[in-house]
């Protein structure tokens, strides 16, 4: 015969659910509070936790040493009231064996390397930096957004001058506008798809339309040389010894992503392919202890390949750095992982505890009596469950990471989460539906000492094994607030879960385990 209960032991359960909803409502109303007020008043605590990619990629070679640009965006000592963030510009240097810590330089809006001094363009002037000193020129001639070029004794600037894009040689305090070639295939580009660069006496004109970049040479006299290059999806130059080195990108993710020519004694030479994978950040060449270089970047290194000398094969690729992909490293990252856990333990605790006080514990049916797994103990082995599903998961996660090309191509990146999230969803679905199903307990609820049995203390089935997990999407809301009030409600302590299933989880007790 069952345990009978009364209309006061129900009307009791109902109370004490409801007020178990409005704590839990309650308390996550506040952490969500607090969340919100941080995120809007402490921006650089919050973003902090965050990896935040460099806004570009300027790199560049100088006396030995590899100077390596970033553009960040800069929280700190903002709020929401002041308005938006700022742009923070750094420098670290990479000696061949280490990498400095980032050193703040002013900003700029490009940049132009020569062997001896690296030249910085902002609106109405340029700096020079010879690795120690840094000097200031000032210019009325620049205009915004300048992008420039450094040759024999003059500096040519490409920049936007009372909404006209305007080239400028600036040679001897002297300043003489160079007309830009006619060319209407170009479709009139912006100067962010234009580049520039000199090699001694020319400059060399690259302006992007669509998928086509446009190349003109200005000799001192005229533009004599016109060429396009089709198929071109990113694109960046360099000018060493004379030669001229364009590297573009037609796509994400090819094997043969990256395509050099090199213009030399007047002519371009023919495509070829470098086997180097692009990257998301793109790749950028650069001259390093006398080497035409690849330099890339991503989310979790900084790497760079050696361009041989018949430019066929490329060597490499060579670790500068290869960091923890969160900021402030694997302390910061398990502190923010735990952080929900932690949360999630003391509602938990403290639920378990209100309704183990006012609520029946236990239940006759026949001659045998049993006692109901407290909301602790199911928790608990809720966790072990977690730990034991998702350690697989985590192992193919670490060694992705470890995959220098992983976080390269962001398809590859997306469609591996993806693989790993659905992988990690239905192997635990089907973890705990079978186990339970066929033996009544998983590994957790073994350790913790209780057993999923059907509603009249029979063994589980298969078929109530799926059911109560296929409901436990919506029990697990609010960190399982939505089941820790149907469990507080129920006399039998059953989730959304087991009331649709039928079944009811109960202590173990020693001497019926060989049974169960």
């Amino acid at each position: 015969m069952e345990t009978s209960f009364n209309e006061a032991e129900k009307k009791k359960n109902i109370r004490l659910a409801l007020g178990v909803a409005s704590l839990g409502f309650l308390g996550f109303f506040c952490i969500y509070l607090i969340f919100i007020g941080a995120i809007f008043l402490f921006p650089h605590w919050f973003f902090s936790l965050f990896p935040f990619p460099s806004l570009s990629d300027d790199v560049a070679g100088l006396h030995g040493k590899l100077l390596i640009f970033s553009k960040n965006i800069d929280f700190r000592d903002r709020d929401a009231i002041e308005g938006p963030p700022k742009e923070l510009a750094t420098l670290r240097i990479y000696d061949g064996s280490s990498l400095s810590d980032a050193v703040k330089v002013k900003q700029y809006s490009s940049f132009y390397p020569t062997e001896s001094k690296i030249y910085f363009f902002d609106r109405g002037l340029y700096r020079t930096f010879d690795g120690e000193k840094w000097e200031e020129y000032k210019n009325d001639s620049i205009g915004s957004s300048p992008r420039g070029a450094v040759g024999a004794g003059s500096v040519w600037v490409l920049s936007t001058v009372r909404n006209r894009t305007v080239l400028n040689l600036i040679s001897d305090g002297e300043v003489k506008e160079i007309s830009l070639p006619d060319d209407e295939s170009t479709d009139k580009p912006g100067i962010c798809t234009s580049r520039i660069v000199s090699d001694g006496n020319s400059l060399h004109l690259f302006r992007k339309s669509g998928s086509t970049v446009s190349w003109d040479r200005y000799d001192g006299k005229g533009w004599s040389q016109h060429q396009t290059f089709g198929g071109v999806g990113r694109y960046k130059v360099i000018a060493y010894k004379d030669r001229i080195y364009f590297v573009g990108s037609p796509g994400y993710g090819r094997e043969s992503s990256l395509i050099l020519r090199i213009y030399d004694k007047g002519t371009w030479s023919e495509p070829k392919d470098i086997r180097i994978r692009d990257t998301l950040f793109g790749s950028t060449p650069a001259v390093f202890n006398g080497d035409i270089i690849i330099f890339q970047r991503n989310f979790v290194s900084i790497k760079y390949y050696i361009l041989g000398e018949k430019n066929e094969n490329a060597q490499g690729p060579f670790t500068i750095q290869s960091s923890f992909p969160f900021s402030g490293g694997p302390a910061r990252f398990l502190c923010l992982v735990f952080l929900p856990y932690i949360i999630f333990f003391v509602f938990i605790f403290s639920m378990s505890a209100l309704i183990s006080k006012f609520k029946l514990k236990t239940w006759r049916s026949g001659s045998e009596e049993y006692e109901f797994a407290s909301l602790i103990r199911r928790a608990l082995a809720k966790v072990i469950d977690t730990i034991v599903v998702t350690s697989p998961v985590s192992v193919a996660v670490f060694v992705l990471f470890r995959r220098g090309d992983f976080l390269d191509n962001p398809f590859l990146f997306m469609g591996s989460i993806l693989i790993l999230i659905t992988s990690l969803i239905l192997g635990g679905f089907l973890y705990h539906s079978l186990l339970e199903g066929v033996w009544g307990k998983t590994l957790g609820k073994k350790l913790c000492g209780i057993v999923v049995l059907g509603d009249d203390f029979t063994r589980c089935t298969v078929l109530k094994g799926f059911l109560r997990n296929l409901l436990r999407v919506i029990d697990c809301l609010f960190y399982y607030l939505v089941a820790v009030v149907s469990l507080a409600g129920t006399m039998k302590w059953q989730r959304l879960g087991d009331i649709a299933a039928g079944t009811v989880v109960v202590r173990l007790r020693p001497e019926k385990s060989a049974r169960l």
